[in-house]
């Protein structure tokens, strides 16, 4: 079988240039710390990679997400702890009031003193969240209690779906309150009007018997339903944590997955390289070796 030196040639050339271009791809690996420099090199790798970086991008969000709902749970408790430690300074103040002890000079010393819980709690209800917002509104930004002046009170339930924040794929939480949840007692009773209904007839003097024993008995129920309120808040809260910790293992997950996709051996590129580059000098070696050759040093 005779062999061209045309063929010679261009099989010297395609080896030589196959072995170049390992020897530059196992450089470029080494530098750059991948083995995956473009997605030809791996298509089905590759394809992993990019669904990795969807899930990485969707994780920051959902971790952004997930710290303002967490700040706004947290803010929330500490606001309902205030209030629960306020009904509590008024049930104190409506059982005293209810002994035979209290004259209508001390009585009316109380009723100011619940007036005055009273505006506390309206200012607490219209917190700012951290968010600039008002923290029991409603997602459109209403303002949560509004002091007709009067002694009635009306509450931001026109719009009483409270702003839902993703925090994971077809995840949401429920990151505030409304006022209306937090003081409405049912049968047309909120808190804010009772306690105010109680401080005006303290104050006025007179037998309150009735009114402060009615008085006791809806304090109990709007404790119970702040309580419940708190209770909610506080699961809520316990759910972003332990979303935020699952966030956190699956963030590790795929880091590990995509070392083990994009990651190069540096060590063992290294020996390849080395065994390559001896190779290729050898192959080009010979190669001019036999290329020098003349049909009379055949002969010889």
């Amino acid at each position: 079988m005779q062999i061209s030196t045309n063929m010679f040639y261009s099989n010297a050339s395609t080896r030589l240039s196959s072995m170049s271009a390992r020897a530059n791809e196992l450089q470029a690996q080494i530098s750059t710390g991948k083995k995956l420099l473009k997605p030809s090199d791996d298509p089905a790798a590759a394809q992993q990679l990019a669904e990795l970086d969807r899930k990485d991008a969707d994780a920051d969000v959902y971790a952004t997400n997930m710290t303002l709902a967490g700040s706004l749970l947290d803010q929330a408790d500490g606001v309902l702890q205030q209030m629960a430690t306020q009904l509590a300074r008024v049930t104190e103040l409506a059982t005293r009031a209810a002994t035979g002890t209290e004259n209508d000079a001390s009585r009316k010393i109380i009723g100011v003193e619940i007036d005055s819980i009273v505006q506390s709690l309206v200012g607490l209800a219209n917190t700012k969240s951290v968010r600039g917002q008002p923290l029991f509104g409603t997602a459109s930004g209403g303002q949560a209690v509004t002091d007709k002046g009067d002694g009635t009170y009306t509450f931001a339930s026109a719009d009483p779906n409270v702003s839902e924040v993703p925090i994971g794929e077809g995840q949401s939480v429920q990151a505030t309150e409304t006022a209306d949840r937090i003081f409405n007692l049912g049968g047309g009773k909120n808190t804010l009007e009772m306690l105010s209904k109680l401080a005006t007839a303290l104050q006025a003097g007179g037998d309150v018997s009735a009114t402060i024993s009615s008085s006791l008995d809806d304090l109990s129920a709007a404790t119970d339903q702040l309580g419940v309120v708190q209770s909610s808040v506080g699961a809520r809260g316990a759910r972003v944590e332990l979303q935020q910790q699952l966030l956190m293992t699956a963030n590790t997950d795929r880091a590990d997955l995509r070392g083990k996709l994009e990651q190069v051996d540096i060590t063992d590129a290294a020996v390849q390289l080395q065994q390559m580059m001896t190779a290729l000098s050898a192959t080009q070696a010979s190669f001019t070796k036999l290329s020098s050759l003349s049909l009379f040093d055949y002969l010889k």
